[in-house]
């Protein structure tokens, strides 16, 4: 679903309320779930100023690949429009530290799944470059976001080696180009107010190497401390959150949560060791988050909800 500029927008009657909202979305929810993220690792050496890892309390650790690999098994029976989305093989970590992802890729690959990947330039060295190509996921983005070694390092933090990050970009091309390989690559740059006047630069920079380009807005999670970072984009008047009818989270304890924010698995509505996916998509504690949102109307242990919401609704 597409976040609407609210200005300019003008909505039927049944989509004037919380509740004609929350209708029409239920309307439209498979009863098979889309499975948005799955996460191999939330740790990460780097401190991006517009993530929200600092405030991360929840225990940190790498996925099992044999619960992974349920997960996906589980997946890949699902009817083709669920199963053909892109399942993207992160959510709060460098995934690229998970010392069996090429596993997790090829096990994905196999059952005829499309995952993608993100991951920072310096991390993926040509050695973990060509084992990941080899494995057949269907996109990487490499996020990059500065243009220069201040800019790089201002946005990403002390750790964010540019002169690094440049060279494997290249090499990574380099190897796309001599092993064929029909995996999307992109640079990627989050727009914010510290780089948004060169945006033009780094577009032209990379396409000159034949490589994709994605300039992303900037979205500030749910934390107001960092709606200052830049411009985004609101939700139309009285609209709730429509995350929770569109899709879900694994984290990589296996604990599911409805969105991709909840960085903290604030609101966990079950966890794929113990039940299957759709069972947690169509269960009593996604049925009751889904009329917190009709409602306006949060429970005490979800605490991030509101706040978010005062941010992104219009």
């Amino acid at each position: 679903m597409s976040v609407y500029d609210p200005q300019n927008l003008r909505l039927p009657s049944c989509l004037q309320t919380r509740e004609g909202w929350s209708q029409w979305m239920e309307l439209n929810r498979s009863q098979e779930p889309h499975l948005h993220q799955i996460e191999p690792t939330n740790q990460c050496p780097y401190s991006c100023i517009m993530c929200p890892r600092s405030k991360m309390t929840r225990k940190q650790g790498l996925m099992d690949l044999g619960l992974y690999q349920k997960v996906m098994d589980e997946v890949a029976l699902y009817s083709e429009p669920i199963r053909s989305k892109e399942i993207e093989l992160y959510h709060f970590g460098e995934s690229l530290l998970h010392p069996e992802l090429d596993k997790m890729i090829e096990y994905a690959s196999s059952r005829k799944l499309n995952v993608s990947l993100s991951v920072n330039a310096p991390q993926l060295t040509p050695m973990i470059a060509e084992k990941i190509l080899k494995k057949h996921p269907c996109k990487i983005i490499v996020s990059l976001d500065g243009y220069d070694e201040a800019s790089y390092q201002a946005i990403r933090g002390k750790n964010a080696d540019f002169s690094k990050a440049v060279d494997n970009i290249e090499k990574l091309v380099s190897l796309h180009q001599q092993m064929e390989s029909h995996t999307q690559i992109c640079v990627c740059m989050i727009k914010l107010h510290i780089n948004e006047k060169h945006t033009a630069i780094f577009t032209e920079r990379w396409r000159k190497l034949g490589i994709a380009v994605d300039i992303r807005g900037f979205f500030p999670w749910g934390d107001k401390q960092m709606v200052g970072l830049g411009e985004f984009q609101q939700y139309p008047p009285r609209m709730p959150c429509p995350f929770p009818w569109q899709y879900l989270v694994v984290q990589w304890n296996g604990d599911v949560v409805p969105c991709c924010r909840d960085y903290n698995g604030i609101n966990v509505m079950g966890n794929v060791k113990h039940a299957s996916l759709k069972a947690i998509w169509n269960g009593p504690a996604f049925t009751e988050f889904r009329q917190q949102m009709t409602t306006g109307q949060y429970s005490p242990s979800n605490s991030i909800c509101a706040e978010c919401l005062s941010i992104y609704c219009h």
